[in-house]
């Protein structure tokens, strides 16, 4: 006979016959236990004659936020195709998924009474017998990650929207167009995660579904707009949008007008004289896709040239500045004539090594400033960008200045 008895709970196993109250007894007499000290009820288990759920179930273990949100009855989301590493999603969080071995026996046991549950008996000790459906030693456990929104723009890359007199043969082609919730069952990411990566990248949604400017007309719209603010004279913290949207929407349909004003300009506090709230537009954002356009143009481009260049595109009142570069250009200030070229974040793989293998074939050593925008996206709370560069970069210094290279480099 072979038993295990659990005292906090009071729980025996037996396999070979029927357990009675006098072999309870024996079993707390053998442990120098009292019997007034444990819970009147004992429950005893006993291993179902034929195990079948062991394929139908599996255990996975929660912290207490989890916990907590499934309690209060909240949604947990499994998001993944087949050729995907499932992840979890609530809300607000992504987690990874990964299978666990434990070298104790985990047992699924329904309708097992809790100390909480257990009620005084009147009668003395009493019995239930328990039937243990399953045995497990794996379960999966859940770590926060980084949502996997690589997806968003592999998806979206194929439906830019290119003006109304391009929409047919949108639907003519057959394109897919994706809503909220296609993307949300295609991408592992939650749903404020995903939110924020469209509104971050310039996502609007058209007649249910989301998509992209393309690159050119995205160019066209704005300019449009910086072009009729020139024409007006008027401050860069002084813009009236009804006046300019109202003026530009024979040329531009006013969904996209209007969405792509709010990208590039914020109200301010002031107002015209006829009380229309007045506009600021956005020194970062616009400067930034200036430099994008003038540098998808041309491979390497002279760095003098470019600045030279990149000044002179922008509204007057605006000032160019290196750090709205960062994550979109790399300059080589070290060869003779200095140049500057693109090279996109966005473009990057989400995998870390597959990212620091690029990275490091890209240049062969990085300052700490120059890098980071490059694996920033990748850090997380307990991982920040030096702990991941300690992870997979090597450290050194020349002339005091600490530069990263590739951890196995020569």
């Amino acid at each position: 006979m072979h038993f295990i008895f659990l005292h906090s709970q009071f729980v025996s196993l037996i396999m070979s016959y029927c357990r009675t109250v006098e072999d309870v007894q024996n079993v707390i007499q053998h442990a120098k236990l009292s019997d007034d000290e444990l819970h009147p009820l004992t429950q005893v288990l006993s291993f179902a004659p034929k195990i079948e759920v062991q394929e139908k179930y599996k255990f996975l273990e929660l912290d207490s936020t989890l916990l907590n949100n499934l309690q209060n009855g909240q949604s947990l989301v499994f998001r993944g195709t087949k050729d995907e590493n499932a992840v979890l999603c609530t809300n607000k969080q992504t987690y990874d998924v990964k299978e666990a071995e434990t070298s104790n026996s985990l047992l699924l046991l329904p309708d097992l009474r809790w100390p909480a549950q257990q009620t005084v008996a009147e009668t003395g000790r009493m019995l239930e017998e328990k039937q243990v459906l399953g045995v497990f030693h794996k379960y999966y456990e859940l770590r926060i990650c980084k949502p996997k929104l690589r997806k968003v723009h592999q998806l979206l890359e194929k439906c830019l929207y290119r003006g109304p007199e391009y929409e047919d043969d949108i639907v003519k082609t057959g394109v897919k167009l994706y809503t909220f919730q296609d993307l949300l069952d295609n991408v592992q990411a939650s749903k404020l995660e995903l939110k924020a990566e469209l509104k971050e990248n310039m996502a609007f949604c058209i007649n249910g579904a989301w998509r992209f400017l393309e690159h050119e007309y995205h160019f066209r719209v704005l300019s449009y707009i910086l072009n009729f603010v020139d024409e007006n004279s008027w401050p860069i913290n002084q813009v009236n949008k009804t006046e300019t949207l109202q003026s530009l929407a024979a040329l531009v349909p006013m969904d996209i007008l209007d969405q792509c004003f709010s990208w590039y300009a914020e109200e301010t506090v002031a107002a015209s004289k006829e009380g229309e709230p007045l506009y600021r537009l956005l020194e970062a954002r616009v400067c930034r896709f200036l430099a994008e356009v003038l540098l998808r143009q041309a491979g390497k481009f002279n760095l003098e040239e470019f600045l030279l260049s990149w000044q002179q595109s922008v509204p007057e009142g605006m000032q160019t500045s290196e750090k709205y570069l960062e994550g979109m250009a790399l300059m080589d200030k070290n060869s003779k004539p200095e140049v500057i070229w693109y090279f996109s974040e966005a473009d990057l793989p989400e995998d870390i090594n597959e990212r620091i293998r690029i990275l490091f074939q890209t240049r062969e050593k990085w300052t700490l400033d120059e890098i980071r925008p490059y694996v920033q996206r990748l850090a997380t709370e307990k991982v920040n960008v030096n702990a991941l560069l300690t992870k997979y970069a090597r450290a050194s210094s020349v002339g005091g200045v600490r530069y990263y290279s590739a951890k196995h480099a020569k």
